[in-house]
């Protein structure tokens, strides 16, 4: 049969198994006829457009040399990988185009291959290997911008290979543990995750990322489990965002295989996080965090935080890995900062408790008050008050006689709470600024309301419970709920406010003077205070913070670090620090640190000669200076001038 024929009578076949690679087109260019054409060929926009015009180009040979033409368009196409096209015209091998079964296949399941495929270089260098792909095949793969473009690509490229390409494919995918994307092709295996999986990864994206920790084991424990590769891992640890990582970590798995979703959750309940699953789940007593109390950590009085919390020179860290608040993982992230500051230390704690469960929370905060960092708990949430219910059933039971019924109500109250439920919503909107339901305990049923200041507690005390209007709410809420359930009385002693109090007026956080102060203070008290062990035992220091002290490897370290952890105590420690020094008669620190004139005298002051004309203003004097008339003011008859 001529060309003509061969191209007509297989002109279907043909436009969709021919490949009109740069490759193709440049061997063409030796062909007699066709090589005039190929300019206008290229112009054209798609693979199906440029076979068009190739195709017509051959009808078009002259009789006289069709021969010698389909010569070396034959010739062109077995050196450019084509022999399955090759034998429609000169049959030499057994390599045919793909077959009707084959190319359906991979057509009609071509959304759900793209959305599932992973076209990384690890699956291209595969089909190379296997010799299905050629490396033009691979720079066309991997320029795409997009995962979803370069799988639309390995399809495309995949439907004008030959039939046993098909076979190489599947067994490809296998080999590169996409068996749920060859399952689409063959039947067999784990399906790609259903649209309803997909739907809840996808739905609650917005809270996975902000609570899913990635390198808190989980990704090692995904690659354990043969959900994730070390490729994914590689891709989601590209970025150093967590969000950003938990967001593709989830982009990731829903390509995965069906049998990925499960898999994932049972990882984050191995990897302690529990309250991630329940986003998922529903299941579970373990809650993400609140927003308002992660948007303390993160926003807010951050700053402040950042500069009260003490996380290097206490058991801060110690305390949150004993109560199973921190794993390994999260101690490695907190002292491998860098700088290793107490600051940096700071950031990174406040950034992964963040990401924690509700519970975790509270564990913090007791944390904080166990390592004596009350007055950081104080900033961060407040003091408590404990509210008693004592529940009053019908034919005068009390809460005593029916524990079963005490139980289900306790819980009931936690739930509702939690989740911020339509029957509490009125009572939660009631509280006057600055306070909170924290927490709901069992025994004689205890609320916990947590007051952000002492304006507030005194609000509670008098708008909320003098008034009764707590326990009109409280009934309200909860006793239509209950069958029996008659009324709950509310009791809060006068010691619960007076302790609450207390607590504002004592755990008062350094202020930005006092911190100032001592910070500032640091070059000059490295030549003139000694760090003593009479100094240290007059401060309330723990044995890790007086180690810290005494460990740091020169004087002037010892002051630095003294300094640091003062300015990270409540305010009361800066007085105490003052009383300390003036007790072993380190006067002149005292006074330089306190800014008071009054504990040095004329003779022990500073003194600085001027020998230049003297026109600038203070502001502009070097910073030696300028730090003594801060400290001196009122002195300046101690500090001589010399003007010429």
């Amino acid at each position: 049969m001529t060309l003509k024929h061969i191209t007509e009578d297989n002109y279907t076949s043909l436009l969709i198994s021919l490949d009109p690679s740069p490759n193709l087109l440049g061997r063409l260019r030796l062909v007699p006829f066709v090589k005039d054409q190929i300019s206008s060929i290229r112009e054209q926009l798609t693979d199906n457009r440029k076979n068009d015009a190739l195709l017509n180009v051959l009808c078009e040979v002259p009789d006289d040399i069709q021969e010698s033409v389909m010569n070396g368009f034959i010739l062109a196409l077995r050196s450019s990988g084509q022999d399955h096209v090759a034998n429609i015209f000169r049959s030499e091998s057994d390599k045919i185009p793909m077959t009707d079964q084959h190319y359906k296949l991979l057509s009609t399941n071509r959304r759900r291959i793209c959305q599932c495929l992973n076209p990384s270089g690890e699956l291209v260098d595969h089909l190379i290997s296997i010799e299905v792909f050629s490396e033009t095949d691979r720079e066309r793969i991997l320029n795409k911008a997009t995962r979803e473009d370069k799988a639309e690509e390995t399809v495309n490229i995949l439907l004008r290979k030959s039939d046993c390409a098909f076979d190489k494919f599947v067994s490809a995918l296998n080999e590169t543990s996409q068996s749920h994307v060859s399952s689409l092709l063959t039947g067999v295996g784990n399906p790609p995750m259903s649209d309803e999986h997909r739907e809840i990864l996808q739905t609650n994206t917005e809270d996975l990322v902000k609570y899913t920790d990635t390198e808190n084991g989980l990704l090692d424990r995904l690659i354990t489990e043969n959900v994730t590769t070390h490729e994914d891992a590689e891709q989601i640890r590209s970025v150093t965002d967590q969000n950003e990582m938990a967001r593709k970590l989830l982009d990731i798995l829903m390509r995965k295989s069906d049998g990925a979703f499960r898999a994932f959750i049972d990882s984050l309940n191995t990897t302690g996080q529990k309250h991630v699953a329940y986003i998922l789940t529903r299941e579970g007593s373990s809650r993400p965090l609140k927003e308002e109390h992660r948007r303390r950590l993160l926003s807010g009085p951050r700053d402040d935080l950042v500069h009260m919390i003490d996380a290097k020179n206490s058991d801060l860290i110690t305390k949150l890995m004993s109560r199973g608040v921190f794993s390994a993982y999260d101690e490695q992230r907190v002292t491998n900062v860098n700088p290793d500051t107490t600051n940096n230390r700071n950031e990174m704690t406040l950034n992964l408790i963040a990401r924690k469960s509700q519970s975790d929370f509270f564990k913090f905060i007791s944390a904080l008050n166990d390592t004596r960092q009350t007055h950081v708990a104080v900033k961060l949430i407040g003091a408590d008050v404990v509210a008693k219910i004592k529940a009053v059933y019908e034919a005068g039971q009390n809460a005593g006689h029916v524990p079963n019924v005490d139980a289900e109500l306790v819980e009931y109250m936690r739930t509702m709470f939690e989740r911020d439920g339509d029957e509490v919503k009125r009572l939660i909107e009631s509280l006057p600024n600055g306070i909170t339901v924290s927490g709901v305990k069992e025994g004689c049923i205890e609320i916990t309301f947590t007051c952000k200041s002492a304006e507030s507690l005194r609000n509670f005390c008098d708008l909320l419970y003098d008034s009764g209007e707590l326990k009109k709410m409280l009934n309200e809420a909860f006793c239509s709920h209950f069958e029996g359930l008659k009324s709950l009385s509310v009791v809060i002693s006068d010691e619960q406010f007076a302790q609450c109090a207390q607590t504002f007026d004592r755990w008062i956080p350094m202020t930005c003077e006092h911190r100032e102060a001592l910070l500032s203070s640091d070059k000059w008290l490295v030549d003139n205070m000694t760090v003593s062990d009479d100094l240290l035992d007059k401060l309330s220091l723990c044995e890790r913070r007086r180690q810290a002290i005494e460990r740091a490897g020169t004087h002037k370290l010892q002051v630095n670090t003294l300094l640091d952890i003062i300015s990270r105590q409540p305010d009361s420690a800066f007085a105490q620090f003052l009383d300390a020094l003036k007790a072993i008669n380190q006067h002149e620190a005292a006074a330089i640190t306190s800014g008071d004139s009054t504990i040095v005298t004329k003779s022990e002051a500073p003194s600085f000669v001027f020998k230049t004309p003297f026109r600038r203003p203070i502001s502009e004097l070097p910073n030696n200076i300028t730090f003594y008339f801060r400290y001196f003011s009122g002195m300046m008859a101690s500090i001589n001038f010399v003007l010429s």
